[in-house]
């Protein structure tokens, strides 16, 4: 066993299989990839990475495999399946989703795993590959544990993105494991908790009595979403860069399959060795000349509006055009629409029924209703016409 030390848990432990699997070429990769992209520009402590969050997750996985009550080869399967979870991010984590022709993380994830030295040392200690990528993908009966609302992904990149944020949010992350129980939603039988056996349709749920550190964790999270995660710098940031990288593809400068074996330092050499705006844009991002929203719409206002993420080209060529500038230099941006994770987490109350917790507790119920109240789609460009941008960007988008 090794053991490693770790800011959030003191000390992981790794078993031998798990050393192998870390000291390879495609796990060291995420030492070099920033868990908050370029958060680090807003929060100068945020430079942990994918590398140690992936332990962590591993980690929490385990305690929550203990709690659950699996045995040791079930324990053994989730605790890697958790370990190499991420394997598919892009430079600065999630950048990839910016980018056209690249797929999903978790999609990329799975070909690492079947395509590398991985699928040899998993066959080495009779683990199959395919078990693990339908565990990361949530089509095996762990998979609540990796991919999942509440899951040990979610639960170590909350403590751990607002340990090094800054920000605080007093997750008890012990009680929610211990509360923690796999039970078969078809059914009340007592019986049929804490054993996952070959139950498709168990689920991983919270006692009634987890309820209140339920509220807490999710309280937490709704705060991270608009405070770190979206925060409209960070989003200004990706979206330069984004623009960058997707021009560079799009020029025949740079390759798809290139991109998404990069580490944040290879894309940025790489970007900066191209010259003329490409450079420009390195020299920027680095000097922290981030462009800056000009007009920030509501979920209500680009309801109204009908406003569409597939239109937004048309929408950036069309303040370009009315203000006389490239629209290389207008960004709109418009995020997804998507429940926030946890959102959907269910209880197994006293007397074996089960419920969403949402439908229990005031405080979820709030959280699920105002879920979109910090949702924005912002339109960026420079600043020096930032008045007129905003002028002209309500009339395009109809605001």
């Amino acid at each position: 066993m090794t053991r490693v030390r770790d800011p959030i848990h003191d000390y992981i432990d790794l078993t031998p299989v798990e050393v192998k699997l870390v000291d390879t070429p495609a796990y060291q990769r995420l030492r070099w990839i920033k868990q908050l992209g370029p958060s680090n520009l807003v929060y100068p402590g945020a430079n942990h990475t994918r590398h140690e969050h992936c332990m962590g997750t591993s980690h929490v996985v385990g305690k929550m495999a203990d709690s659950i009550g699996l045995d040791a080869e079930q324990k053994q399967l989730a605790k890697i399946s958790g370990l190499l979870h991420d394997l598919g991010h892009t430079a600065f984590s999630h950048l990839g989703d910016e980018i056209e022709g690249v797929e999903d993380h978790v999609i990329r994830t799975t070909q690492i795993i079947k395509e590398s030295e991985i699928s040899d040392i998993l066959s080495d200690e009779g683990i199959d590959c395919n078990l693990v990528n339908q565990v990361i993908t949530g089509n095996h009966q762990l998979g609540p544990l990796v991919s999942g609302d509440l899951d040990g992904d979610r639960l170590d990149y909350l403590v751990r993105d607002a340990h090094y944020t800054g920000v605080s949010v007093g997750v008890d992350m012990g009680r929610i494991i211990d509360t923690m129980i796999m039970a078969d939603s078809r059914t009340n039988d007592k019986e049929s908790w804490g054993s996952i056996a070959e139950e498709v349709d168990s689920e991983l749920m919270i006692k009634q009595n987890g309820l209140p550190v339920v509220e807490t964790l999710l309280t937490a999270r709704s705060i991270m979403y608009p405070t770190v995660y979206f925060h409209p710098f960070t989003r200004g940031a990706e979206l330069m860069l984004a623009r960058c990288t997707n021009h560079a593809i799009e020029s025949g400068k740079m390759n798809v399959l290139a991109f998404t074996k990069f580490t944040d330092h290879k894309l940025m050499s790489t970007l900066e060795s191209l010259g003329g705006q490409f450079e420009q844009i390195v020299k920027d991002f680095e000097s922290r000349k981030i462009i800056k929203p000009a007009l920030s719409i509501t979920k209500e206002q680009a309801e109204a509006s009908g406003l569409k993420k597939s239109n937004r080209k048309e929408y950036e060529t069309s303040i370009a055009d009315k203000l006389g500038v490239s629209p290389t230099e207008i960004y709109v941006d418009l995020p997804k629409f998507s429940v926030l994770p946890g959102l959907k987490t269910k209880i197994l109350k006293e007397d074996g029924e089960v419920d969403l917790a949402r439908n229990m507790s005031k405080i979820i119920s709030g959280l699920y209703e105002a879920q979109f109240d910090h949702w924005r789609c912002r339109v960026y460009g420079p600043s020096k016409i930032r008045k007129e941008l905003k002028e002209v960007s309500e009339k395009v988008l109809g605001v």
